[in-house]
């Protein structure tokens, strides 16, 4: 016959083994998100302006499996021009930032240096962001994991109005739950 301590032994080998399995449950569950900045700037407009969006970042993911979230990482950033309509050579330059909604303190999250509206919406050209530091990369990474509304602000400068285009932000995070 098992002994007592035997049988605890066997015991304690089953729930760590057990444990060991509960966290082999897991899965990535992909949280896109893609949201408009519009410019519309008529002829007589001043060159620089200001436009931004408040992005609700709660999706049907991350609320389904907000308790359950271990890892949430970004893994791209990208953007493109569409409906662009105005001046044959119209250049933006200025940076992309972002705030958690409500708040003025806004992190830059890419530069944009002579940005050619035109070409890039002809040729549906994608551009990937480059977070500038693992600091900036964190900050909207918990905005996002915690399904926090972000505003996103297009703070620019153009050599040539009129413009009209709308400037498409793709976010690809990847998240992995507990299962």
């Amino acid at each position: 016959m098992y002994s007592w301590k035997n049988l605890q032994m066997v015991v304690t080998v089953v729930l760590l083994g057990l444990a060991a399995a509960c966290s082999l449950f897991e899965q990535n569950v992909e949280v896109l998100q893609t949201f408009e900045l519009r410019i519309d700037k008529p002829a007589d407009a001043a060159m620089q302006f200001s436009v931004q969006k408040d992005v609700y970042t709660n999706t049907e993911q991350v609320q389904k499996y907000a308790n359950d979230i271990d890892a949430f990482v970004i893994r791209k950033i990208s953007y493109k021009v569409k409906d662009f309509a105005g001046s044959e050579a119209p250049f933006v330059s200025g940076t992309i930032e972002f705030a958690p909604s409500g708040s003025n303190e806004f992190t830059m999250l890419s530069a944009i240096t002579s940005l050619h509206l035109k070409e890039m919406a002809e040729q549906e050209q994608e551009s990937t962001i480059v977070l500038p530091d693992k600091t900036v990369e964190e900050k909207l990474t918990e905005l996002l994991r915690m399904g926090s509304p972000v505003t996103f602000r297009l703070n620019a400068v153009t050599d040539n109005n009129p413009i009209a285009a709308t400037l498409v932000v793709y976010i690809d995070a990847l998240m992995t739950v507990e299962m």
